[in-house]
């Protein structure tokens, strides 16, 4: 059992501080929000994140956690530091790590001589910034007066590889657990937090665990933008892109995951680490132009849909288009980089009235278009029923694949125009009900 801090209790931070109480080590999880601890005291869970509930309580139950927005009681009772804040894209592309830098702070503040704490990046923060944080920590002990800091603390890199709606299922079964430290010792220690996981252990130096975590998202975005632009491809010569997908899958150099064709993909993690590493490559003197590209696809394909509605109805104004799924992906009710967005405001901006439905983001959703809200006035509406969407639509955008939207009434869909931004259904059966598009699909 060892002592565990978690700074900031979102996705990354509570996921990880009840997986670590569940698996028996103590855990403190702390946050600057007031009203999210006084909810998690109560064993509340603030974000939509499948199992999560369960596993908080049972570590609740336990008593192997507990919940502080005093970072002098966080530092002083743990031994493990792991910082889980955001760090959002600046306008340039850069990393903002203004809640990282804040974090550092303030663990300097609560440590004293003769402490040593392990401080461990859990956020996804640029290449050297480990190298940076030993050096910035160091300086803050030194003007508390303390003679020899770097005795009091290491910092380590161990990035997180979660997938929101399957976050704590990858905890527990990771493919992998990364460290990265300039003391091999102390990168044991932390991996040794995973030990009843029994996972691959990969130990490295602090820049190459940060630069595994931006290079592994990059990839897969890489792959996103790939099979999206071979599907723009396959319409124009009538191939279908999901057998292209499928062929190319059966390559085990290749493999089927994230070769699905669609809107293109959002999310807190893909588009804003795809910039960062942009923005670092080219502060080095490096052109990254490939991953520049797949930005740029992946903007574009967010609005195909409507790029296909209008081949179907030129002129949108006044006309009524449901849309089925806000949030970025499906088994979340996280809206940040969502496709949706972009598409609804494009629909209000061609003049369109938008009913909105997704089964668990609408609140998120909500916030995201408060403004659009205002602007458009009744020509927004979000709606607590699929087919309620559906009443007096002319049109229909599918835009996340929530389970729900597989089998539904298809009668309801008769004579509108359905655009399938996720290929969810079979054009055939669909081409019988109503008139159907779907993306890279003849």
């Amino acid at each position: 059992m060892k002592r565990i801090a978690v700074i900031g209790t979102g996705y990354v931070g509570l996921v990880s501080g009840a997986c670590f109480a569940y698996l028996g080590h103590k855990v403190i999880g702390l946050d600057v929000d007031e009203e999210k601890i006084e909810k998690l005291k109560r064993g509340e869970v603030p974000i939509y994140e499948p199992g999560l509930d369960r596993i908080l309580e049972k570590a609740i139950e336990n008593g192997n956690i507990e919940f502080t927005t005093d970072y002098g009681y966080a530092v002083k009772n743990s031994d493990f530091i792991f910082i889980a804040v955001g760090t959002p894209s600046r306008k340039d592309g850069s990393a903002d790590l203004s809640y990282v830098e804040s974090a550092y702070r303030s663990i300097a503040e609560h440590i004293s001589d003769g402490d040593f704490k392990i401080v461990v990046n859990k956020s996804t923060v640029p290449v050297g910034t480990g190298r940076w944080a030993k050096e910035f920590i160091a300086g803050l002990l030194r003007e508390k007066g303390i003679k020899e800091p770097e005795k009091c603390f290491e910092v380590v890199s161990n990035p997180e590889f979660l997938r929101e709606g399957k976050a704590v299922e990858d905890f527990m079964k990771p493919d992998r657990v990364v460290v990265g430290a300039d003391d091999r010792d102390v990168a044991g220690k932390v991996a040794s937090l995973y030990e009843k996981l029994q996972p691959p252990i990969l130990i490295t130096d602090l820049p190459t665990a940060e630069m595994i975590k931006y290079a592994s998202n990059a990839f897969l975005a890489t792959k996103i933008s790939f099979i999206n632009e071979v599907a723009n491809i396959c319409e124009k010569f009538g191939a279908d892109v999901t057998v292209v997908a499928r062929g190319m899958g059966l390559d085990h150099r290749i493999s089927p995951h994230f070769l699905r064709a669609g809107c293109g993909f959002g999310g807190s993690c893909f588009p804003k680490d795809v910039k960062a590493l942009i923005h670092t490559g080219k502060v080095a003197g490096e052109e990254p132009k490939l991953l520049e590209a797949v930005i740029d696809v992946n903007e574009r394909q967010k609005l195909k849909p409507v790029e296909k509605l209008l081949n179907h109805i030129p002129d949108l104004k006044g006309k009524t288009v449901a849309v089925w799924g806000l949030a970025f992906k499906p088994e979340t009710d996280d809206m940040r980089e969502a496709p949706s967005i972009p598409i609804v405001r494009k629909l209000l901006e061609l003049g369109a009235v938008v009913k909105a439905y997704d089964p668990v983001a609408l609140e998120n959703a909500k916030k995201v278009f408060s403004e659009d809200i205002k602007r458009f006035g009744d020509r927004l509406e979000f709606v607590e029923d699929k087919y309620e969407a559906l009443e007096g639509a002319d049109a229909l955008i599918l835009v996340t694949e929530w389970k729900e939207f597989k089998d539904v009434d298809f009668d309801k869909l008769k004579g509108k125009v359905v655009i399938d931004g996720r290929n969810l259904w079979e054009p055939s059966v669909m081409k019988q009900i109503c008139t159907y598009e779907s993306i890279g699909r003849p």
